[in-house]
Parts: C-alpha cells; sequence; structure tokens
C-alpha cells in the first residue's frame, strides 16, 4: 500500500510538470515568475484577484479559469492580453470570463478592475515581466 501511495504521488507531481510544460511562459519564460502567486484589488464594491495562469476572482466568485494569450490582430502572440474563461455561470447569462491586459509596471498589481459588458470582466495588470529590454533601456535614459 505504501509503494501504491508513493507511486500516486510521484504520478501525481509528473502530471504538474506536464501541465506546467504545456502552459506557454512568454517568448523567453519571462512571465513563468508570476505563477503561484496572486494580486488583488478593492474597489469600493468588490475585491478582485488574479491568480496569473491559474484564475481570477471577483469575492470568491470564480470569473474565469487561466485559457491562453490572444493574438493580436496580426495573428501574432504579442504576450499582452491574457484570457481567463470558464468561470461561474451569470444567472440567465453567459460563464463568467476575464480579459488581462498585461503592461509594462515596476511592480505587479492590478491596476484596474471593470465589467465593461454582463459577465465579462477586464483588468489591467503590470508586471516588471511585461517590460521589453529596450523599454528598459528607455526608462534608465529617462531617469538620467
Amino acid at each position: 500500500n505504501e509503494a501504491k501511495n508513493r507511486h500516486d504521488g510521484v504520478k501525481r507531481q509528473l502530471d504538474d510538470v506536464k501541465k506546467l510544460n504545456n502552459i506557454d511562459f512568454g517568448a523567453e519564460e519571462e512571465f513563468f515568475v508570476l505563477k503561484g502567486q496572486c494580486f488583488e484589488k478593492r474597489d469600493e464594491q468588490y475585491t478582485y484577484k488574479l491568480c496569473p495562469f491559474d484564475r481570477s476572482d471577483q469575492d470568491g466568485t470564480n470569473i474565469g479559469r487561466w485559457d491562453s494569450w490572444e493574438l493580436g490582430a496580426d495573428g501574432v502572440n504579442h504576450y499582452n492580453v491574457m484570457m481567463y474563461n470558464k468561470g461561474n455561470s451569470c444567472w440567465q447569462g453567459p460563464q463568467r470570463s476575464t480579459r488581462v491586459e498585461v503592461i509594462c509596471g515596476q511592480e505587479n498589481q492590478i491596476i484596474s478592475a471593470s465589467e465593461p459588458a454582463k459577465c465579462e470582466y477586464a483588468y489591467v495588470f503590470a508586471t516588471p515581466a511585461a517590460c521589453t529590454k529596450v523599454q528598459d533601456e528607455t526608462e534608465i535614459h529617462d531617469e538620467l
């Protein structure tokens, strides 16, 4: 029985590694540092939570599970929009979803959270992981 428990534990670990390998963390894996972290923003009514590559919540209600990066209009992944789909169903409405615009910022934080359409949420999330080398150099030159 102990051998079976160990086998099952190793199998679960292997499955977790396979799931991680299937996640696109960016062209240079730059967004991997966000995995396993969660960020919150409180407004007048709600607390919004974003756990990159996992889920998005509004006051504990699942408003989307990690799905994919959204392709740009040119069909290329620019790693600037994350999609979270298949959240809890709305009453007489669709399943909740969250579109997260990812921008360059000095720290990881949800800048804004809104509900532009029924059960469709929008976040703006700033992270140093989204800053390109060109942006970094420009910001350094601006400071000088």
